[in-house]
């Protein structure tokens, strides 16, 4: 329903004054009471709805705002698009939950830089990513690094080898920045590609690669078994996934948020350890052996920072000994 005409500020005033919480009903999330001054979302990584400024919080991707940003990320439309959706007299609603709304279009990657150094310099020093690990991501063409703004570019395929998911994170220590391309479905996992039938769900594609860099730090083989990054706390990309590799093992390393807060400072669900247990009881019932790995640090990245920390402080010892 693009536009060609532009909105006056008065239009776009008037559709960011829409009800965000009737407008998320609309689209069939099931909000439960997320304390005295919020909704909560079901099953949707921590997605909060606040009635006294009608604005939203999504803790999964630490994204904010109203009716209008709303639109954009969640329902997958543009500016403009959002603005004539929100103006329309009645709000159309769906029989199906938002995360299975797709807006139709091709995802394009972005464009290569001519060579890979800073990507490179910023997962293997920065995150402590095992350089091996690196290489072999990037010789798969699903990992690389975007001309003109130096951003990871973290790929996910479908059938054929076609790209179906992207996913960006800058490397600036001082400017945090990660997105989903456009077109982007989250059906499609990065995937670090395996032998064995086990298989080990992250959040992130760097929380994947941290759990791989982890097993080769412990002396194991990396490439024996899958990775794949969930994108969010969704499990859609898990059930494509398990659609076509046969696996019988699911591993769930999923953050763990026991130091998350409302935006009022409040304690807030540890929801990364909360969609862990749910996802295990799923798929322990529907047959696979099913497991839990919690980090101690927040996520499986600050795991292997730590680790990597506790090696270099023994060799250190080890040295002084001799």
């Amino acid at each position: 329903m693009t536009k060609s005409y532009q909105f006056s500020k008065e239009q776009i005033r008037e559709a960011n004054q829409k009800d965000l919480i009737s407008l998320a009903q609309a689209q069939g999330y099931v909000l439960e009471n997320g304390g005295r001054r919020a909704f909560h979302a079901k099953q949707s990584g921590g997605l909060y709805f606040f009635r006294d400024n009608n604005k939203y919080h999504h803790f999964s991707t630490d994204t904010s705002g109203g009716p209008i940003d709303f639109a954009m990320q969640f329902l997958s439309m543009d500016f403009k698009e959002s603005v004539a959706y929100l103006l329309e007299t009645d709000l159309p609603s769906f029989s199906s939950s938002t995360s299975s709304i797709k807006k139709e279009g091709t995802l394009i990657l972005p464009e290569k830089a001519p060579n890979f150094r800073r990507v490179a310099w910023y997962l293997i020093h920065v995150r402590g990513i095992d350089p091996d690990i690196v290489s072999c991501l990037m010789h798969e063409k699903k990992l690389y690094q975007q001309d003109n703004t130096g951003n990871c570019v973290f790929v996910g395929y479908g059938e054929k080898k076609i790209a179906k998911y992207c996913s960006l994170r800058g490397c600036s220590l001082d400017r945090p920045f990660k997105q989903d391309r456009e077109y982007s479905d989250k059906s499609y996992p990065f995937h670090i590609e395996g032998t064995s039938q086990t298989v080990y769900v992250c959040e992130s594609p760097i929380d994947a690669m941290s759990r791989a860099s982890i097993t080769k730090l412990n002396g194991h083989d990396w490439i024996a078994d899958h990775y794949i990054s969930l994108g969010c706390l969704s499990d859609q990309a898990l059930e494509h996934f398990l659609l076509c590799n046969v696996i019988t093992i699911i591993i769930f390393c999923l953050d763990n948020d026991a130091d998350a807060t409302y935006s009022d400072g409040s304690p807030a669900p540890n929801w990364g350890q909360e969609a862990a247990i749910k996802f295990a009881d799923k798929y322990k019932a529907l047959g696979y052996a099913t497991l839990i790995e919690s980090p101690k640090a927040k996520d499986f990245n600050e795991e292997l920072i730590v680790l990597h920390s506790s090696l270099k402080y023994y060799e250190n010892e080890q040295a002084l000994e001799l």
